[in-house]
């Protein structure tokens, strides 16, 4: 800790100048649907229906954006790294071996389609509902429908590597011997400007990149209900429900330039010769033919070439191998309007897993863990009460003029809302005791200290690092502060004269001035670790207003 600030006072920048390109980029959604209700005899309905999309890919209109990753074309460094390379070797990886392939590939360029993946053709969208009069006061109710998201430009946009353009500081070619750069003059070697497709294959040596699976196509979710509801008494509903959701095919972006598996540790604890094997300095085959990146140097770490685009610090691209799953149990519990006063009652009891994501990026699967969106329990309450004062109402119905306008037209009403906080995770933490240990009780339980933090390594000097992760990403047993909210708001609605009213409301948003916390810093190395340190909504806030119909 502390290296930035101590470079800073050296007179050592740090940093990078981006130069980056515009864009105006498009995506079309032609659709069409059909549906029908279909009255089978008094007891039973059916919907049926079908939706049918065919989304194009995002296109930029000047092609100005990369398009796939081509693995098997050698590099335009790779004979000269290869050359550099072979003076001097590392033993892990055979002079015979060590290739710079792979380079990125531009839309529209080189015989390269515009369009930046294939087109999907095959997003039906079939829907199925039934309602059936089981009694006078009993109806099921059930469904089931196919939903895709959308991939065009309102969730991917175009990858502009090469467009645009940073330049990193490089203070030191040898591991800080000798500095090439100072306050005065961050970039003595200039800055790099973007090149564009012209760059062609020779775009972000040096970098990361990432680039477009040229299979994708929208991930989509099957949900499926079934419900009973149940009148009670005159103004009453009660209705009880399953409701399931299964996402398949979510993006995914898998890391496709890792350190192989076999050099990594497997100890519990922080293995310091493996990480001094794989960061140890090595010469670097990439030098000089790549100023500005963060393979500019004379040396280079020996993680680097070990992997299989070492010209490349990362490969990333997204592609459709995630899928979640949800199931709950909600009911509801209604009261119609009547006397002046309507409610509404609904609790939910959820579990939602989901796989998006690996726990190691050279694990042959996903990680299926806890959703960071599961929420077991939630609450809603919902009112509005007429007062029975005034015109019409159970008392002052009769009196002075202006007494029955002021006591009149009066309603309340409020929102109370529960649910349980979110899961939280370590990283790769060091924990020394069974998880249970973990979650604090509630009494115990403060924004200084959430969770017991004594189960933890906190050494930085001891965390674990170019490791085998074993620990979960997120933990359900262990949750963030739980929402519990109430909105109340005051109404009164006036009559001036026929077709005219006045409206005043009185509305306290967190009425009660709950905290609604944020999640507790859960960086073991952290001096806040454990701690609450901000809220994620307002503290109370009164608002008033006045509106006038007509």
């Amino acid at each position: 800790m502390g290296q930035g600030l101590a470079a800073l006072l050296y007179g050592l920048p740090g940093g990078s100048f981006p130069i980056n390109d515009s864009y105006a980029e498009q995506s079309t959604v032609p659709a069409w649907f059909v549906q029908n209700d279909w009255k089978v005899n008094q007891k039973l309905t059916l919907s049926m229906g079908i939706r049918y999309e065919r989304p194009s890919p995002v296109t930029e209109r000047f092609n100005r954006s990369i398009r796939t990753f081509d693995p098997n074309v050698p590099s335009p460094i790779d004979a000269q790294a290869r050359q550099n390379y072979a003076a001097n070797p590392i033993p892990e990886v055979p002079v015979s071996a060590f290739r710079a392939m792979g380079g990125l590939t531009f839309a529209g360029v080189g015989g390269q389609p515009r369009t930046l993946w294939k087109t999907d053709q095959n997003l039906f969208m079939p829907r199925f509902g039934f309602a059936f009069t089981l009694t006078k006061n009993t109806v099921l109710r059930g469904g089931y429908g196919i939903f895709f998201d959308a991939l065009g430009v309102t969730n991917v946009h175009v990858n502009q590597t090469g467009f645009s353009r940073s330049t990193s500081v490089v203070v030191s070619r040898d591991n800080g011997l000798t500095y090439i750069a100072d306050l005065a003059n961050p970039f003595p070697e200039g800055l790099l400007y973007p090149l564009g497709a012209a760059g062609g294959l020779s775009t972000n040596l040096g970098q990361g990149i990432s680039f477009f699976d040229q299979n994708l196509t929208s991930p989509y979710m099957q949900r499926w209900q079934f419900a009973v509801q149940r009148q009670i008494l005159d103004n009453h509903l009660l209705e009880v429900s399953y409701v399931g959701n299964r996402g398949t095919r979510m993006l995914v972006s898998p890391d496709l330039n890792p350190v192989p598996r076999q050099y990594l540790s497997t100890l519990p604890y922080r293995d310091q010769p493996t990480i001094n094997f794989l960061s140890a300095a090595v010469p670097n085959p990439f030098y000089p033919m790549l100023p500005g990146t963060g393979l500019a140097g004379t040396t280079t770490s020996r993680s680097q070439l070990l992997r299989p685009y070492p010209h490349f610090t990362g490969v990333s691209t997204s592609q459709n191998l995630g899928y979640s799953w949800y199931h709950s149990l909600q009911v509801r519990f209604e009261r119609r309007f009547s006397a002046g006063l309507s409610g509404n009652v609904s609790y939910t009891w959820a579990k939602m897993m989901e796989a998006i994501g690996y726990l190691n990026s050279t694990d042959p699967w996903l990680e299926e863990v806890i959703s960071s969106q599961d929420r077991p329990h939630r609450l809603a309450v919902t009112w509005i009460y007429e007062l029975p004062f005034g015109r019409g109402k159970r008392w002052g119905n009769s009196g002075p003029a202006l007494v029955r306008q002021t006591i009149s037209g009066w309603q309340v009403q409020g929102i109370y809302t529960y649910q349980s906080g979110p899961p939280l995770g370590f990283g790769n933490a060091i924990i020394y005791a069974s998880l249970k240990e973990i979650p604090l009780p509630g009494s115990q339980r403060t924004p200084a200290r959430w969770f017991n933090t004594s189960v933890f390594e906190r050494d930085t000097a001891k965390q674990l690092a170019w490791n085998i992760r074993t620990l979960s990403s997120r933990f359900g047993g262990i949750r963030g502060d739980e929402p519990n909210n109430w909105d109340l708001s005051v109404l009164k609605n006036t009559q001036i004269r026929e077709g005219w009213q006045v409206q005043f409301r009185a509305e306290a948003i967190n009425a009660l001035n709950h905290p609604q916390l944020t999640a507790p810093n859960t960086t073991p190395t952290s001096t806040a670790f454990g701690q609450v340190t901000g809220e994620f909504a307002w503290p109370r806030v009164v608002q008033f207003g006045l509106k006038v119909l007509f």
